[in-house]
C-alpha cells in the first residue's frame, strides 16, 4: 500500500507502537535537544512567542534527524515539566505539528514522528555530505526584468548621506497640526474609511487636488478626472497597461527620469530615447512612413536631470503633434511647486485642447516621502476606468491619510507648508551655490564646471568634461560622506558627464562645509583629467 502523502511528510500506515519506535534512541533524547535548544535559541526564534518557538524547533529536530522516523515524542506533561512552560502551551504545539504532517497521533500510545521523504530534508553542511551527495540548487534566476533593474547603475551610487536625492527635513515638516488633523480623522472614521474605499481614491481628497491644480498649474479637470495612486511608478504604470500594448514606441527624455525607464520598459514598449537640449525634448520630424510614438514622457516644468524648461512655442508643438498622431503625452510635474525666480509656467495639461495629455503629481517632496500619495489627471472619457483599474490592479491606499491629506489641502495648511519649502529651499539652494562658487572659483571661471539648472526644483545639477569620468567623481564623493549621484546613471544613449546635488535635506548652515568635503574631489578630477588632455 503506498503510504499516504502529508505535504512533504509520509507515513507507511504502519501502528505506531513501542514496539516501531527506534529502540536504539533514548526516550528523553528530544527532550535534551530541546532543553539545550530552549536555553541557546537560533537566529530569530528568542522573540517568537513561547508557543511558536517551541513548534519551530521540534520541527528543527525532526528535519535534522535529530530524532528518527516513528520515534516517540515525549508526552505533553512530561515535556512542560522539562522545559518548566505550562502544558497548554505544549497541547496546540503537538496539535500544530500533527496538522502540518511533522507527527502523527499512535493508537492509543502517544505520538510518533512521520517518515520523511529524503527529498524534503535540508541541505546539510557540505562537510557532512558523502561523496556523492547530490549538489544543492543553484539560487533561482532573474528574468531579464530583474536583471536590468539589479544591474542598473544608479543603485550603486544611491547611498543616504547629504546631498542624497529623494531625501527630506523632517524638521520643515508641521507635525503637530499634521498630527492633530490625524487625529481628529481617527476619532470620526466611518468604518468605509478602514475598507479598500471608492474606486480612483478618496472623493475629499481628490476635489481638494482638482482645485488646487486648477488654481496653480492651469489644469483643467473635474474631481473625477484625478485618480490617487501610490506614487509616480504606479500611475507610469497604470498608463501603461491600459494606453499601451506591447511593442508600441514610447519617446523617453535623455537623460531622464530611470524609474519611467525602466516601468515602461516592462510593459514590452519600444524605448525611443531621444537627446534633450536647453528647452527640453524636442519635437521629432517624422519620416515618410514613420510611425508616430504611442507615447511620450515629458518633464516640460523642470527637465529631470538637466533642469531645462520647455517654452510656449515647443509646448504648442507638442500639442499639435500629439493631435496630429492620436499620441499621449505623459506631463511628469514632479517639482513644479519649486520655482524661486518669475511664474511658473502653466501645465502643459491646461493648454491641451484635444485631450490627448495625462498630467502626473506627486505629494512625495511636498509633503513626505513616505506618504505615499501620488495622482494622476486623466482626460474626459478615460476616469471610470482608470479609476476601476487602479482599485482592481493596486488596491486603493490608506484611506485615513488621504482623508488627512484632504483637511490639510481644504483648510490652507499645505498652501502654507508649500510656501514655507519654497522659502527655506530657496535659502538652501543659494547656500550651495555661494559655497560651490567659494570652493571652486578657478573651476567656474575657466567654465570647466558649470551649474545648468535652472533656480527651480530641489537639486542642482553640475556639468563636467567629456573627459571627467562623472562616477569616479561620484565613488570619491561617498567616500568622503557626500553622495554626488552621476549624471550618466540618468543617460540612455547621450554621453552626459556631470553631478546631480539635492539641497533639500541639508540645513543651509551645513551646506558649505559638506561643499568642502566635495570641492578637492572635484578639483582633483577635473585636474587629472586636464592634464592628460594636455599630455
Amino acid at each position: 500500500m503506498t503510504p499516504p502523502r502529508l505535504g512533504h511528510l509520509a507515513y507507511d500506515g504502519r501502528p505506531m507502537t513501542a514496539s516501531t519506535s527506534a529502540a536504539h534512541v533514548p526516550v528523553d533524547t528530544l527532550v535534551d535537544w530541546l532543553q539545550h535548544a530552549w536555553a541557546h535559541p537560533a537566529a530569530g526564534e528568542a522573540a517568537l512567542p513561547i508557543g511558536a518557538r517551541l513548534t519551530q524547533q521540534i520541527r528543527r529536530a525532526i528535519l535534522d534527524r535529530v530524532v528518527p522516523p516513528a520515534h516517540r515524542l515525549p508526552s505533553t506533561r512530561a515535556l512542560a515539566q522539562a522545559l518548566r512552560i505550562a502544558r497548554n502551551t505544549i497541547v496546540p504545539v503537538y496539535e500544530q505539528l500533527r496538522a502540518e504532517g511533522f507527527v502523527v497521533a499512535g493508537q492509543g500510545s502517544g505520538t510518533y514522528v512521520c517518515r520523511i521523504a529524503p527529498e524534503a530534508l535540508p541541505a546539510v553542511a557540505k562537510a557532512a555530505q558523502p561523496a556523492d551527495a547530490p549538489r544543492a540548487a543553484a539560487p533561482l534566476a532573474f528574468s531579464r526584468r530583474g536583471r536590468r533593474y539589479h544591474s542598473h547603475p544608479l543603485h550603486e551610487f544611491w547611498t543616504r548621506q547629504p546631498f542624497c536625492p529623494g531625501q527630506f527635513d523632517f524638521e520643515l515638516f508641521p507635525h503637530r497640526l499634521w498630527n492633530r488633523l490625524q487625529q481628529r480623522q481617527l476619532r470620526r472614521a466611518d468604518p468605509i474609511q478602514l475598507e479598500q474605499g471608492e474606486p480612483g481614491g478618496a472623493p475629499e481628497l481628490r476635489q481638494a487636488i482638482a482645485e488646487h491644480v486648477r488654481a496653480t498649474r492651469g489644469v483643467r479637470c473635474a474631481p473625477e478626472q484625478v485618480i490617487i495612486t501610490d506614487g509616480t511608478g504606479e500611475s507610469i504604470d497604470l498608463v501603461a497597461r491600459l494606453m499601451c500594448d506591447p511593442g508600441d514606441a514610447v519617446l523617453l527624455e535623455d537623460p531622464g527620469y530611470w524609474a519611467a525607464t525602466q516601468v515602461l520598459s516592462d510593459h514590452g514598449l519600444r524605448l525611443r530615447p531621444v537627446p534633450v537640449d536647453a528647452h527640453g525634448l524636442p519635437v521629432p520630424a517624422l519620416r515618410q512612413g514613420e510611425r508616430a510614438p504611442r507615447v511620450v514622457y515629458l518633464t516640460p516644468s523642470n527637465q529631470f536631470p538637466t533642469g531645462g524648461v520647455m517654452p510656449l512655442a515647443r509646448r504648442l508643438e507638442w500639442l499639435q503633434f500629439a493631435a496630429r498622431h492620436d499620441t499621449l503625452l505623459l506631463e511628469d510635474d514632479y517639482d513644479s511647486e519649486y520655482r524661486y525666480e518669475g511664474a511658473p509656467f502653466p501645465s502643459l495639461q491646461g493648454q491641451d485642447a484635444a485631450g490627448r495629455v495625462i498630467y502626473l503629481g506627486t505629494f512625495s517632496k511636498t509633503v513626505y516621502p513616505g506618504i505615499r500619495v501620488a495622482f494622476l489627471v486623466v482626460p474626459p472619457g478615460l476616469q471610470r476606468v482608470f479609476a476601476d483599474a487602479s482599485a482592481d490592479f493596486y488596491r486603493d491606499g490608506d484611506q485615513i491619510v488621504q482623508q488627512v491629506l484632504a483637511d490639510f489641502m481644504r483648510e490652507g495648511h499645505y498652501a502654507a507648508h508649500v510656501r514655507t519649502l519654497r522659502r527655506e529651499y530657496a535659502l538652501r539652494r543659494e547656500a550651495m551655490l555661494r559655497a560651490l562658487a567659494e570652493a571652486l572659483p578657478r573651476e567656474f571661471a575657466t567654465q570647466r564646471l558649470a551649474v545648468v539648472s535652472g533656480a527651480r526644483g530641489v537639486h542642482l545639477t553640475l556639468a563636467l568634461p567629456d573627459d571627467v569620468d562623472d562616477r569616479a567623481v561620484a565613488r570619491d564623493a561617498i567616500a568622503h560622506g557626500v553622495t554626488a549621484i552621476p549624471l550618466s546613471v540618468y543617460a540612455m544613449r547621450v554621453g552626459w558627464r556631470g553631478l546631480v546635488l539635492s539641497f533639500a535635506a541639508t540645513p543651509p548652515a551645513q551646506i558649505a562645509p559638506l561643499v568642502s568635503a566635495l570641492a578637492p574631489v572635484l578639483r582633483n578630477a577635473l585636474a587629472r583629467a586636464g592634464s592628460l588632455s594636455s599630455s
